[in-house]
């Protein structure tokens, strides 16, 4: 009986152990084919996203030397973590040059800290067999965290035992050279397809090093009007967003588009547009419907495609706009939504009270260690269509150590490289001072500033220290402010471009007026130049639309008007002809000498001519003119107008551009000064006081003098009669 048992139990035994195998075993059997059917592109979950298997690079470098002196210094590097990166590693390269008075024998050291927190140092000396050394060390990850993280470099150099010589010693000094960087390394969430994470993963933020485009927005072939507007719109409003990202975009016709495994595509036209990109029974709504899928085209999952349809010309102008209004788009958790025409797609401008302070520029406190000169910059654009004046002024709210020795210590304030106003620093005000300058006559007026705070931090009864704990320090604090006027830019020049096609942060009653049929190259060069405007629109509800010339309507030339062509493309060009400064000849095929430059042939015939003016149809308008007998030579010279580099190198308000890229700048308008009470406007408060009280003064002084001839005039006629009477009676005597 005990051996029934025994063995029954032992083929129960054996039954579970098979049991257990067969499951280990079709376990394993059906993740083998669960990989093989997914072409074993397996994807880490992190906190519940799948992530791209390709790692990417972004990498933030120094584009200058900096120098340090003295025997503490310090720089800050920012760079950033994006919320869309997972497995974010970061590298630190810092490129350095040294004196070649530190050597082994000398305690001089580099340390680096990310956020405050330090995690590497290092002895430095100078090396005789490299003039350029190389630091490469990564920062420790619990340290890098999403969004804006600051790398401060410090240097702490000594030759000597004296401290008071390694401070004041101009041959002391250290060199962090240019392409020094921090590299990041990631992986990219892989978006599932909601609109509310747009921009993403249409733009990434990565190095680009690929020759394949990563963004193209393509157009029907027989695009129309607002087809093409609605293309050049979303476009500026990516290219303002790309200044942080470096992707590459394009615009192309759909019988140019180049099915592309890393590029992601946005397509825009109306419903029946593109039947091999997607399909809808119900294709008579007027409303815009913006669809976000995987690509067709690629294998990775965060490659996108994007629908914009819409039968209704201004819904589909509404739907791109929508996508340019964040709080509207973060809503929207689906892959799928239709705008219709009662959305409010605007997103409205702030009411500007013209105090802009340092936190709403993005700056925060500024915090200044170390005794002798301290110094911290800060730059600061206002919209294109505006200029800083001297009715603009700086106030700066500061604390500093109390220790200082006050019958030295200062802080001097500096606007474009010129000084505005220094201050000594007062031991009773060192927790709560302040200083307010307004800005002087003789600074260079544009829309940027770029502003200079530098502390004079001297300690009391001793020149220098050779530790750094006790040393003094001062803050200037977020709630400093520059308060600005509204004080518009005088005439079109290219100083002040984009003004007036963008203005107050908005596309400005513009149109572009352009050949009836464009080349999908041609559309991109001339998306390039909408794009570049982009970077200085913030806000949606301007108004800009691009217009074929056969379509031009007179309401049309009454905007600001950007006019693209040869005679042969457009005929406005004709039309304009007798107000351009560079005219065309009789038969349109060259340009004719005027009093600035003598034109010889055929440079006459291959070059091409910008003319920034007052419109000829609105003297209330501007009129941009970019033309050529030659189309190639034309639209090459587009460089100018949408890349950097190439931009600054425009001025005055006329530009001769040859076949070469070379270029001659002109300025043909005469300058025009402002009236005289527009001047007293732009005058601070205390000026305008001190102009009314000379001004009561004069009218005082004037009334004083009238009443006194007047007085002595009537005193001379009563004297007059006076004697006239003595006269008389003693004539009758």
């Amino acid at each position: 009986m005990k051996g029934y048992i025994s063995n029954k139990v032992m083929r129960n035994n054996e039954k579970h152990i098979f049991g257990v195998l067969f499951f280990f075993v079709c376990f394993i059997f059906s993740t083998a084919i669960l990989i093989f059917n997914t072409g074993a592109e397996v994807f880490a979950a992190s906190e519940g996203n799948n992530i791209e298997t390709t790692e990417s690079i972004k990498t933030y470098s120094l584009s200058n030397d900096i120098s340090f002196n003295g025997t503490f210094s310090s720089h800050s590097i920012y760079f950033n973590v994006d919320k869309w990166w997972e497995n974010t590693k970061a590298e630190v390269q810092v490129n350095f040059s040294i004196n070649q008075l530190i050597d082994n024998s000398k305690n001089s050291y580099i340390k680096l800290s990310v956020n405050g927190t330090p995690f590497y140092s290092q002895k430095v000396y100078y090396r005789a067999d490299s003039e350029v050394q190389q630091l490469t060390v990564y920062i420790p990850k619990e340290l890098i965290k999403t969004g804006s993280s600051e790398l401060k470099i410090e240097a702490y150099l000594r030759l000597s035992e004296d401290p008071c010589v390694d401070d004041v010693n101009s041959a002391n000094w250290f060199v962090i050279k240019d392409g020094t960087n921090i590299k990041t390394t990631f992986n990219n969430i892989i978006s599932n397809n909601k609109i509310s994470d747009f921009p993403y993963p249409f733009l990434k933020n990565h190095d680009n090093d690929s020759d394949l485009e990563d963004l193209l927005i393509i157009i029907p072939d027989d695009y129309t009007d607002s087809e093409l507007s609605a293309a050049y719109i979303l476009n500026s409003y990516l290219q303002k967003l790309n200044d942080k990202y470096e992707n590459k975009i394009s615009i192309t016709k759909y019988g140019d588009f180049q099915k592309g495994e890393n590029t992601n595509n946005i397509f825009i036209g109306k419903f029946n547009s593109f039947p091999n990109e997607y399909t809808e029974e119900n294709d008579q709504s007027d409303e815009c419907l913006i669809k976000i899928s995987n690509s067709l085209y690629s294998k990775n999952t965060n490659i996108k495609n994007m629908m914009i349809l819409c039968n209704d010309d201004d819904n589909l102008i509404r739907g791109v706009k929508a996508l340019g209004n964040q709080e509207l788009i973060s809503q929207l958790s689906g892959d799928t939504y239709k705008v219709n025409k009662d959305l409010k797609v605007d997103t409205v401008p702030d009411t500007k009270s013209g105090k802009i302070t340092f936190d709403s520029m993005g700056i925060g406190e500024i915090q200044l260690k170390g005794a002798f000169r301290r110094e911290a910059g800060i730059s600061y654009s206002i919209p294109k269509n505006k200029v800083f004046s001297e009715s603009d002024k700086l106030k700066i709210f500061m604390r500093y150590s109390d220790n200082l020795d006050f019958d030295k210590s200062l802080v001097t304030v500096y606007v474009n490289n010129t000084p505005i106003g220094s201050k000594k620093l007062d031991k009773s005000k060192a927790l709560n001072d302040e200083l307010e300058l307004s800005l002087p006559s003789d600074i260079s007026y544009t829309n940027y500033l770029d502003i200079k705070i530098g502390f004079d931090l001297i300690l009391k009864d001793t020149y220098c220290e050779k530790r750094e704990e006790n040393m003094p320090w001062a803050l200037v604090t977020r709630d400093s402010y520059l308060y600005i006027g509204d004080n518009d830019t005088e005439g079109y020049y290219f100083s002040s471009y984009s003004a007036p096609f963008v203005k107050d942060e908005m596309f400005n009653d513009t149109a572009m007026i352009v050949p009836d049929s464009l080349s999908s190259k041609e559309m991109n060069s001339l998306g390039k130049v909408i794009g570049f405007l982009g970077k200085d629109v913030a806000y949606n509800n301007g108004d800009f639309k691009v217009i074929s010339n056969s379509n031009v309507t007179a309401d049309d030339k009454k905007k600001n008007i950007i006019v693209y062509g040869t005679p042969k493309t457009n005929k406005l060009i004709s039309e304009i002809n007798d107000k351009l400064w560079f005219k065309y000849d009789e038969s349109y095929s060259k340009f004719l000498s005027n009093e600035k430059l003598q034109l010889t042939e055929p440079f006459s015939y291959k070059i091409a001519n910008f003319q920034f003016d007052i419109s000829k149809y609105n003297n209330q308008k501007a009129m941009l003119v970019l033309t050529s007998p030659d189309n190639k030579v034309l639209e090459d010279s587009l460089n100018y107008l949408s890349v950097t580099e190439m931009f600054q190198k425009l001025n005055g308000d006329c530009a001769i551009i040859d076949e070469e890229g070379n270029i001659k700048t002109y300025k043909m308008k005469k300058e025009t000064t402002k009236p005289v009470y527009e001047k007293v406007e732009e005058l601070g408060g205390n000026a305008k006081i001190m102009l009314i009280i000379i001004g009561l003064f004069i009218i005082f002084a004037v009334i004083a003098i009238v009443l006194y001839l007047y007085k002595n005039k009537s005193k001379d006629k009563s004297d007059k009669g006076k004697i006239g009477s003595r006269r008389r009676r003693y004539n009758k005597k």
